[in-house]
């Protein structure tokens, strides 16, 4: 069996739930990332974003790409890699590529696990997964720069009222895209997505005696849902981040410090911090799951400020340039 049993078939039924309950983080701690990031947002991105519903439409949203699992064979094989990368202990992706140096794209990165006698699927492709959607939502305001700026300032009425309308369907756009895309980034937040210890210690040196029982769901799942609460997240949230550095090595960054938490899980777990609610297992979960929902609000606000550099429609016209009332793309993007 492929990553469909490794990853879900596995995972579940060694916990002893049911095979269509095994969400990453469960629909409880993707909800509350999704949601508490856009609530967090800073007043200087789009009024949409502020909107009474638009949090919790990111948070409706984000447990989808777990709800999708068990479409089909062919859908499940190329998607389900995307929650997940196994990182080694020494910060390589099982003997290939290192985590803070990762190809650009997803063929180059499979080419490098195959020559270490994997591939992307065995290993998964979690940093990927999360550069796609923040280079899809940077795009996704591009667009709603332009009609916003179209909508003032082209020189027609029917130009104007075509970029109005188009607006409130790219806001729709934007906001789809973002909460799915939510989901992959709270995946990065939760250790045992990214190291080969992912459920269980494993077959690997294990000099501290860790659990080889099937923690991963019940932590991620049931333990979220009976013990953390959004206050709980919201208040370990850390400040806003410009890392002044591209979305890859942000996302480098972000992968690895997860890594790094994977022993200390599970030292608690082995010190019993999960089986009831004790204070240092709700700390350490609660943490991560603020860690998540800070790293896409921080997403969210980069994706933002990208998109003033960005191109819309062929031939291709600066956003820039439409915003300063230099071009008016309307005849091009009309239809």
């Amino acid at each position: 069996m492929g990553v469909w049993s490794r990853w879900l078939i596995s995972l579940s039924l060694a916990s002893g739930l049911a095979a269509s309950s095994a969400l990453a983080w469960g629909p409880d701690g993707h909800r509350m990332i999704g949601e508490l990031a856009v609530k967090a947002l800073p007043a200087a991105l789009p009024a949409f974003l502020h909107a009474a519903d638009a949090a919790t439409e990111a948070g409706y949203l984000a447990p989808e790409p777990d709800r999708e699992r068990g479409a089909g064979e062919t859908f499940d094989s190329e998607h389900s890699p995307a929650h997940f990368l196994d990182v080694s202990d020494d910060l390589t992706v099982l003997g290939g590529p290192a985590l803070k140096s990762l190809p650009t794209t997803r063929e180059q990165y499979d080419t490098e696990l195959r020559a270490a006698g994997s591939d992307q699927y065995k290993a998964g492709y979690l940093p990927y997964a999360i550069v796609d959607g923040f280079q899809l939502l940077t795009k996704d305001f591009a667009y709603w720069r332009v009609d916003a700026a179209g909508e003032k300032l082209a020189k027609s009425a029917k130009a104007r009222a075509w970029y109005a309308k188009d607006r409130i369907e790219r806001e729709k756009i934007a906001l789809h895209d973002l909460g799915v895309w939510s989901h992959f980034v709270g995946d990065g937040s939760m250790p045992l997505h990214a190291s080969v210890h992912y459920n269980g210690w494993g077959d690997f040196p294990n000099p501290e005696g860790f659990t080889q029982e099937h923690v991963h769901v019940p932590w991620e799942n049931q333990y979220v849902h009976k013990n953390i609460a959004d206050a709980d997240v919201e208040a370990a949230m850390p400040a806003a981040r410009d890392c002044a550095c591209s979305i890859s090595a942000r996302v480098a960054d972000y992968l690895t410090a997860a890594q790094a938490d994977v022993v200390p899980f599970y030292r608690l777990e082995k010190a019993r911090a999960f089986a009831k609610p004790t204070a240092a297992g709700k700390a350490f979960t609660a943490k991560r799951l603020a860690l998540g929902a800070a790293e896409l609000r921080d997403m969210i606000v980069a994706a933002w400020q990208e998109s003033e550099k960005q191109s819309v429609g062929y031939p291709p016209v600066a956003v820039s340039d439409v915003e300063a009332g230099k071009a008016d793309p309307y005849a091009e993007l009309a239809y």
